[in-house]
């Protein structure tokens, strides 16, 4: 080869990967609390990284607010394409164009960490007396649904309450300043609020809640990797397990101070819930009534503006694999 001619670059071998490469950008757990314990301690932990480079899948956990529907911005941009959260907020993002899917579900759980509060003082003593008043909650998800299961099973018109639609980290703001009425709210939004003096009116446990914790992700990626979250899906529910028997593990997993850490009797639930945790899974026929339940509620009190049918919100993980022939996973 003559001295002036340059041998040709490497080739990098072609994947013989039988699943195709992507990326799951998973909406940030923060410090773990109702519904994202074990994904905070995973993401300390990488407990999902090697699994999932088995079936050629990576995550990154992207910030964002602590609350599906407040994340909409970023999942419609495609920087989130998977997350913790409720069969609310996916009815919510498919009614307003989001193509987000369940793809696991469990039963309820930490259903004190989570209802409806009014601010100290206040002369609100029931639901009842909820008619007329204006309550926070976030649109088209977990808040607004518990407030419509609250009414619906007092008998009470959803036409004679205010629902006045704020984000959750925005709703904290107007609660404290007395702006609202009351805040149909979650997780560290519901415990900072009872911290620092709010009421419950109702917890979650109280309602025959349908809106249990799910874990979904975009339709683009499930469809293009079934496996990488039948993966993860399976390492979910092998950290749930250990966190019945390690509950302290799963909490104040990033820091014991401030705003997102709990202390107390918050502290106790926690860890209650943690010992109690429902597994994942893939969604029965039971859980897809329950998403039915939930859809119906919306759209006939006009949370969303058209009726959702079931098999556009659920995504069945084992149907996909199977067509593809990869139901043996490693």
């Amino acid at each position: 080869m003559p001295a002036c001619q340059k041998s040709p670059a490497p080739v990098a071998p072609a994947s013989t990967s039988p699943y195709p490469a992507i990326e799951i950008r998973f909406s940030d757990p923060g410090n773990g609390g109702v519904a994202s314990s074990v994904f905070a301690y995973a993401k300390r932990e990488k407990s999902f990284e090697k699994p999932l480079a088995e079936v050629n899948a990576t995550i990154t956990w992207v910030p964002g607010a602590q609350a599906f529907s407040a994340n909409f911005e970023a999942m419609n941009a495609g920087a989130i394409n998977a997350s913790g959260g409720a069969i609310s907020p996916i009815v919510g993002a498919l009614a307003h164009n989001l193509r987000f899917r369940i793809f696991a579900i469990g039963d309820p759980n930490a259903q004190l960490q989570q209802g409806i509060i009014v601010p100290k003082g206040s002369p609100i003593k029931s639901l009842e007396d909820l008619v007329g008043k204006r309550v926070a909650v976030n649109a088209a998800a977990h808040g607004e649904y518990m407030l419509l299961k609250a009414l619906a099973n007092k008998g009470i018109s959803a036409s004679r309450v205010e629902r006045v639609p704020i984000q959750p980290p925005d709703a904290a703001a107007a609660f404290a300043t007395g702006k609202i009425d009351a805040w149909s709210t979650f997780g560290v939004f519901f415990n900072t609020a009872v911290r620092g003096g709010a009421r419950v009116l109702a917890y979650e446990k109280d309602l025959a809640s349908d809106d249990v914790t799910v874990i979904s992700a975009s339709t683009e990626v499930l469809e293009k990797n079934p496996a990488a979250f039948r993966v993860l899906l399976r390492v979910a529910q092998s950290l749930v397990e250990e966190e019945h028997a390690h509950p302290e593990r799963f909490v104040n997993v990033f820091t014991t101070q401030g705003p997102t850490a709990l202390s107390g009797d918050e502290l106790a639930l926690a860890l209650e819930a943690g010992r109690t945790a429902p597994l994942y899974r893939v969604p029965t026929a039971e859980d897809r009534q329950r998403v039915t339940n939930v859809t119906k509620l919306f759209f006939s009190n006009h949370a969303i503006d058209r009726d959702i049918d079931v098999k556009d919100v659920v995504f069945d993980l084992d149907a996909a694999l199977e067509a593809r022939h990869w139901a043996v996973l490693p």
